[in-house]
């Protein structure tokens, strides 16, 4: 019999899901529930949830083999001293959601949509030009599965993608790829910066003010990885100069952003509240299901994250 813990704010959709696929010597149990006082703990073997509550549920369950994260942002259970069971992220699930996000921005922008509603509250015609997308260069950083979704989309408004990577790759939607240590040449030739890293070590405020030096003052950056990745005093700096037309940003070093943070105020900075992509039952239990069979029979799971490298 194998014990799963399910730790979500979504824990009675997820236990819905796991029920009606009707799997086998299969125990299901919710975080927090009572019955943690009464030793059941110690025979989790399998955790599936929010990374902060999986955290929680950690201390007390000494036991378990494998943590399934419904969020594609795994830092809470990095940041934990204990490693000694397998972790599993989500992948390829949120891309068209994550694209639908980047691209509304970048087709609010050229298409002026703003400055046409502004004319129709005055009922003025004045025959604005806006801007193709054709041609433009997108820059992204973090070429995961999210990064490729948002590179498929590009090429098919016509857009030039350039990628920075580790190691070159065989990406059919990416023109060029650059070190970072070529970030200079990089941010140069960007129309459109887009940033889908995840917060790690090497990645902790890589978008400083000497990148931002660099970037065209047309530049238009989009932040929907992780907030940690930009130093926040730098951006705001460099918008309130006019560096970069503008930014968006959907996450944030500090959630919920702090109502006296100068982001606020800043008549070229959008924010959205860490909603680019949100987590959807439906197909995050699929992911726990594939990896639950893979579990079972012994086999490699999919998504596993290298605790070394962090994702």
């Amino acid at each position: 019999m194998t014990n799963l813990l399910i730790a979500s704010k979504d824990a009675d959709a997820y236990s819905t899901l796991i029920e009606q696929a009707n799997l086998p010597d299969l125990n299901i149990w919710k975080y927090p529930q009572p019955y943690l006082s009464s030793g059941h703990e110690q025979n989790i073997d399998i955790i599936f949830g929010d990374p902060n509550l999986c955290v929680e549920a950690l201390e007390i369950c000494p036991n378990v083999k494998w943590v399934q994260s419904t969020w594609a942002g795994i830092k809470p259970l990095l940041s934990r001293s204990r490693q000694d069971f397998i972790l599993t992220g989500v992948k390829d699930v949120f891309g068209p959601q994550m694209r639908e996000y980047v691209f509304a921005y970048l087709l609010y922008f050229s298409r002026q949509i703003q400055n046409f509603q502004n004319l129709q509250k005055k009922t003025t015609w004045t025959q604005l030009e806006p801007t193709s997308l054709n041609h433009k260069t997108m820059g992204i950083l973090g070429l995961g599965s999210i990064g490729s979704e948002v590179a498929k989309t590009a090429k098919h408004f016509g857009m030039k993608v350039i990628g920075i990577a580790q190691n070159q790759r065989n990406e059919t939607f990416i023109d060029e790829f650059y070190r970072f240590e070529q970030y200079q040449t990089f941010a140069r030739k960007l129309d459109y910066l887009v940033v889908l890293l995840p917060h790690t070590e090497n990645t902790e405020r890589i978008i400083d003010k000497q990148f931002l030096a660099f970037l065209k003052p047309d530049c238009i950056l989009i932040n929907a990885g992780r907030g940690q990745v930009i130093d926040e005093q730098d951006l705001a700096d460099a918008l309130k100069h006019n560096q970069l037309k503008a930014a968006v940003l959907d996450v944030f070093q500090q959630e919920p952003l702090p109502e006296s943070h100068p982001f606020w105020k800043l008549d070229n900075l959008f924010i959205t509240q860490h909603t680019a992509a949100i987590s959807q039952p439906s197909e995050i239990c699929k992911i726990f299901l594939r990896n639950f069979s893979r579990f079972q029979q012994g086999k490699d799971l999919q998504y596993r994250i290298d605790w070394a490298k962090g994702y």
